[in-house]
């Protein structure tokens, strides 16, 4: 590292010393505009090869610094194909008319940590989502608004709570153990998305945090200010970011100023979410049935004698009743851009309050932001940006847990025949009776969400800075350093308070026990540094334009979490401190990356053929031996067609190699000691359970892609096709070691899996007029991931509570032969169980998604839907309620009245107590409606009647307005586990809902 420091020191005097010797410039002026004649603000102008250049003002009009003698320049804008023109040395103005890229085949796509390149000459496979696409119907959270948007990349959220929670998984599973989240770049800044654990299975008695609900920080990323998402798929677009790269990078770009008198934009938007999906429970004819659902519990009984009579049973709605609300939401935008000389600037602020369906459930986003930009003589530009950010949930209680707390937990096992919303003359809520077999084992839901508080209060700042130094400029080379850093830190505090009169919490319950009654306050703290330095000389002498790159880059990470949980509260008892019994939770992580590394892009053939390579040398204290260095390379080349025959326009074709890595998980590799209390009155310290593998280093990912990508019949078709061939070595895998020896686990290198796809993208524009313009969108997707081999002493192995509940219900056990996502559980052969059998694949057999945007005149309509086909889901909402004789369609004609006598009775029986998996193994087959946008132009009379507006649009959307599936249950998309290698379980989930809203937009 110290070389390289030193060579790039050594590069910047040389450049300071030869300063006098650059060649001599002169000063082109112009105007660029769209082909009706507006002008284009904001529009880059540059020499070709020049990672810097001039911005159009207001008026679309420009002033560049160019180098005396001949050269090509060229204009580019976002939605519009670029311009070029050849200036001569005498020449001194040059004007541009851009048409629109209804295809989106233009475009700047990134190649590097310091370079780009026109997305026509790409050579890998490109996923860019537009500012447009992303903010023109309002989402939960950034993952939402970019569902069914990019091809490869499954998107699902977790549940339908308020506040977001989701996971993007990029080309299947690249993991068994290790991490499985992409890396998420905002303005050159890693940030963090860690899901943080508020301790709630404290409370509820969950077996694992995934099922705390929890919410993952790309929520809190406001989508309004962002202009663009890039998704980096291939290794060997992601390679240059080494070791954290394997699961993909998520590269968003913020707005920025343009040159012009200030612009304010305003948004105001009101909508309410409502239930999508509503099971709803056994309506029971009589007594007699609903005695049956009760047997053996008296109180149960009793309650079930009190409500119904030996012909009718009355029928509450508890889905509705606590799901059905349907509060207003809001959310305020504001915006000011513009620039002057070199100055350009944009800050924002928004406040968005998102109204849950449940009963005390909610979300609150607030944001501001800043960028500026500023040119500092001609060579200097200077770039900061600032998002502090507040977010608060109140997301209630759901997912599996072991006191009936979850409501839907609970209502499984709960006849809907009392009201439980009834309180008593003290006010108190009636106990329910029902679930667990008493009110000492069950809860009352209504209750929960109604006195139980569930807090979570992040704040935010995340900060980015970039300096760029045009060092020296000549007809046919330039060099350019930059300079780049930034840092992400949040606080994140958790106030969970569940008071000792809650049904589940009281004197005697499973929760409650001796201490009845629990708070629980924490604070987890994590911060992001990384800063890093390159330089990038650009040649161009006509038959090439070769971009060569280097740099240097350092990376920290500081994580604190901490926890106090006071158990055995009094009446008023607001905090942990005066609890009867305390316990208090530590964790402190910390972490160093270091990289150098160097690219060449070379542009022959009129910019045809595009090669490139680069490689990347990196350690990192998470490995085993912190000091040794890991390479990533990767190469990569496409050659474009123009015009190859009648009607095809272009045509490319593309292939790449890269290699990528994952990082070993913070831990794998100290060989710590624990204490074991006092030995003869002596300290006791020894090995812990889990021990670290000082030998341990990251994934590493070989990734071949091949493609083509063509546009046809006057730009008014796209095509682009992928495969992808994936291999993976030195997975992280957890060996079995012999109970002798008191350690129960480690984790190790050696496990080798593949992944292979396919991806297929068409755009059509079936009609473009002045009036009219249809474009449709159409993706397709596929991919599988086997597990090829294990090291010696590696045999099969599960996960825990996340990938699955043992072989009664269906769970994840990776085992060489068979794919990631197999379910394994137990099977009849030949009349008797045999466990551990592979029953189904969690993962889909393709996916789809199919857009339209129709524009006529002023008015303007999207849509979009989403449909996956296959996929196996454990569906045990299904199957908790088919055990309390509850279901929805328990009493529909059974298939064979020999092995039950109604539907739900059959699918229970036929399960035999766990003895047989397959019943609630199903297929999780849908199409959602993912949005639905109208929207109009406000024409300029009625515009010009608010003093100062200049533009005004009023919108009317939904979001995922329709599931339409055959599957028996709320929603195949939620997993029980929150985000997790596979995600298959569904277990009393936060129902989905549908959003509408209503917008006004303000532009002054």
């Amino acid at each position: 590292m110290k070389r390289i420091w030193s060579s790039v020191t050594t590069l910047a005097m040389l450049v300071l010393v030869s300063a006098s010797a650059q060649a001599q410039m002169h000063e082109v002026t112009g105007r660029v505009t769209a082909t009706n004649g507006q002008p284009l603000p904001g529009v880059l102008v540059a020499v070709v090869g020049q990672q810097t250049g001039a911005r159009t003002n207001e008026r679309g009009e420009f002033r560049l610094q160019v180098p005396t003698g001949d050269v090509t320049v060229v204009a580019r804008a976002i939605g519009y194909k670029r311009g070029t023109q050849r200036i001569t040395s005498g020449s001194s103005t040059a004007d541009f008319s851009l048409e629109k890229d209804v295809l989106e085949l233009e475009g700047v796509v990134v190649t590097g940590q310091a370079t780009s390149t026109e997305r026509q000459n790409a050579a890998t496979a490109v996923a860019v989502v537009s500012s447009a696409a992303l903010s023109r119907v309002p989402a939960t959270s950034l993952e939402s608004a970019l569902q069914g948007k990019v091809i490869g990349a499954s998107i699902n959220m977790n549940n339908g709570a308020p506040g977001g929670g989701g996971q993007i998984q990029i080309r299947g599973q690249s993991s068994l153990i290790g991490r499985i989240e992409p890396l998420i770049i905002i303005d050159g800044v890693a940030i963090s998305n860690a899901t943080r654990s508020n301790r709630m299975a404290v409370v509820t008695g969950s077996l694992n945090s995934g099922e705390e609900n929890g919410t993952n920080r790309l929520a809190d990323i406001n989508p309004n200010d962002i202009e663009s998402v890039e998704i980096l798929k291939s290794a060997a677009a992601s390679a240059i970011y080494g070791s954290q790269a394997t699961n993909g990078v998520v590269v968003i770009t913020t707005k920025r100023g343009k040159e012009g008198s200030p612009r304010l934009n305003f948004t105001q938007r009101v909508g309410t979410s409502a239930l999508i999906r509503k099971q709803g429970s056994r309506h029971f004819a009589n007594l007699a049935d609903a005695l049956d659902a009760v047997a053996g519990n008296n109180e149960g009984i009793a309650a079930a004698t009190a409500a119904c009579t030996a012909t009718s049973c009355p029928y509450y709605d508890y889905q509705q009743e606590l799901y059905g609300h349907k509060d207003p939401s809001f959310e305020s935008v504001m915006s000011l851009s513009g620039g002057v000389g070199g100055t350009r600037y944009y800050a924002s602020g928004s406040d968005k309050q998102e109204s849950g369906i449940a009963l005390n459930t909610g979300a609150r986003r607030q944001s501001l932001r800043a960028n500026i930009d500023q040119a500092v003589g001609q060579r200097i530009t200077l770039s900061l940006g600032s998002n502090l950010i507040r977010s608060f949930s109140q997301r209630g209680v759901s997912n599996n847990d072991n006191a009936f707390s979850s409501p839907i937990y609970g209502f499984g096992y709960t006849p809907a025949i009392v009201d439980l919303q009834q309180k008593d003359a003290l006010g108190e809520y009636v106990l329910n009776p029902f679930a667990g077999g008493g009110t000492l084992k069950g809860s009352n839901p209504f209750q929960t969400f109604d006195e139980m508080t569930s807090n979570e209060d992040v704040y935010r700042l995340i900060f980015s800075g970039r300096a760029n130094w045009a060092a020296y400029s000549g007809d046919k080379n330039s060099l350019t350093f930059s300079l780049q850093g930034g840092a992400d830190r949040y606080s994140n505090e958790n106030y969970i308070r569940a008071p000792q009169n809650l049904q589940f919490q009281r004197a005697g319950t499973t929760q409650g026990g001796t201490f009845p009654g629990t708070i629980i306050q924490g604070n987890g703290t994590e911060r992001l540094t990384n800063v890093s330095g390159s330089a990038v000389w650009a040649f161009t002498p006509g038959w090439v334009a070769a971009t060569t790159s280097a740099g240097v880059q350092l990376q920290d990470r500081a994580f604190n979490d901490y926890n106090m949980v006071g158990r055995g509260l009094g009446p008023q008892q607001f905090v942990a401190a005066g609890a009867q019994n305390i316990t208090v939770t530590d964790r402190q992580e910390k972490s160093r990356t270091q990289a150098a590394y160097a690219q060449e892009e070379l542009l022959l053939f009129g910019e045809r053929l595009n090669l490139s390579g680069a490689i990347r040398g990196e350690r990192a204290s998470l490995n085993g031996d912190p000091t040794h260095i890991y390479y990533y390379p990767r190469a990569a080349a496409s050659y474009r067609f123009a015009s190859p025959v009648r009607f095809v326009d272009q045509l490319k074709f593309r292939t790449s190699l890269g290699v990528s890595g994952n990082q070993p998980g913070y831990g794998d590799r100290f060989l710590a000691l624990t204490s074991y209390g006092l030995i003869g009155g002596l300290p006791a310290y020894g090995l812990p359970a889990t021990i670290g593998n000082p030998l341990i280093k990251p994934e590493r990912l070989n990734e071949f892609e091949v493609g083509m990508d063509g546009a046809f019949f006057g730009d008014r078709m796209s095509l682009e096709a992928t495969y992808y061939n994936r291999s993976l070595t030195d997975l992280l895998v957890r060996p079995q070691l012999a109970p002798s020896t008191g350690i129960t686990g480690t984790t190790v290198n050696g496990g080798e899996m593949t992944t292979k796809g396919y991806e297929f993208g068409l755009t059509l524009v079936p009609v473009q007029s002045n009036d009219l313009t249809w474009t449709s969108r159409t993706t397709w997707f596929q991919s599988r991931a086997d597990i090829t081999s294990f090291p010696a002493g590696v045999q099969p192995f599960t996960t825990s509570s996340i990938g699955g509940f043992g072989n009664a219900y269906g769970r994840l056990r990776f085992t060489p032969g068979h794919t990631v996502t197999t379910i394994w559980g137990n099977k009849v052969i030949n009349g008797a169980t045999v466990g551990n059998q592979p029953l189904a694949d969690a993962n889909p057999k393709y996916v789809m998604s199919f857009g339209n945007d129709l524009s006529y005149k002023s008015l303007n309509f999207n849509f979009l839907v989403d449909y996956r086909r296959g996929g196996t889901i454990s569906n045990m909402t299904l199957s908790l309620f088919d055990e309390g004789l509850n279901t929805w369609d328990y009493d529909k004609p059974s298939p064979d009245p020999a092995i039950g006598a109604t539907l739900g009775a059959y699918r229970y029986n036929l399960w035999n107590g766990g003895g047989n998996t397959e019943p609630y193994l199903v297929d999780g087959s849908f199409t959602k409606v993912r949005e639905v946008n109208l929207s109009y132009q406000l024409p300029a009379r009625m515009v010009s009647r608010i003093r100062g507006a200049q533009s005004g649009k009023i919108s009317l959307s939904g979001r995922n307005l329709f599931i339409i599936s055959g599957y028996n249950g709320f929603d195949p998309e939620v997993n029980n586990g929150g985000n997790f290698v596979v995600r298959f379980i569904d277990l009393a989930p936060f129902p989905p809902s549908r959003s509408f809203w209503l917008s006004l937009d303000l532009g002054f």
